[in-house]
């Protein structure tokens, strides 16, 4: 007779990865999505990955990917985020790492990932930033011509009086 053997492998989460928030996109109300989102923060070394296992194995709704960063270290972060936003958490028995977001939470959790993230500059694509910069060259430039431009006086016409007589 044979004996299942699981071989468990420890992984460790202290080290470089992705954080990830996903939304169950309709999940609440007659309005699904309008006040209330139910968003998961987790970790991951692939995103991409974990969400085609979550679309693999749990779709009671569709799951999206609102936003990734990467960090040093992903279980670090996860749970500072965990801990800062555990007054939206959902008490689920199996998963502690689903919120119900209002607008004003969904916003303070982008502020967090900003905060958190460890390429922030290198998420900004180089056309957005080659625009930006030439933007800034243009308004300087405009701002040297502006201040380097003399400006001319104005020549005042008075009428000329003859003998008593306006012309």
């Amino acid at each position: 007779m044979y004996q299942y053997q699981q071989h468990y492998t420890s992984r460790n989460d202290h080290e470089p990865g992705y954080i990830y928030l996903m939304e169950a996109v309709g999940y609440h109300g007659f309005l699904p999505g309008c006040l209330t989102k139910r968003c998961k923060i987790g970790l991951s070394r692939n995103p991409q990955l974990r969400l085609q296992n979550f679309h693999d194995n749990q779709p009671p709704c569709d799951i999206q990917i609102i936003k990734t960063i990467y960090v040093e270290d992903m279980a670090a972060v996860e749970a500072k985020l965990h801990k800062q936003f555990k007054y939206c958490n959902v008490k689920l028995a199996k998963s502690k790492e689903w919120f119900d977001l209002n607008p004003v939470d969904l916003m303070r959790v982008n502020l967090a990932f900003s905060r958190y993230s460890s390429h922030v500059i290198a998420d900004i694509s180089p056309v957005k930033i080659s625009f930006g910069l030439l933007g800034i060259a243009v308004l300087i430039m405009a701002l040297i011509a502006t201040q380097t431009t003399p400006k001319q006086q104005q020549l005042e016409i008075k009428p000329i009086v003859e003998r008593g007589v306006n012309l």
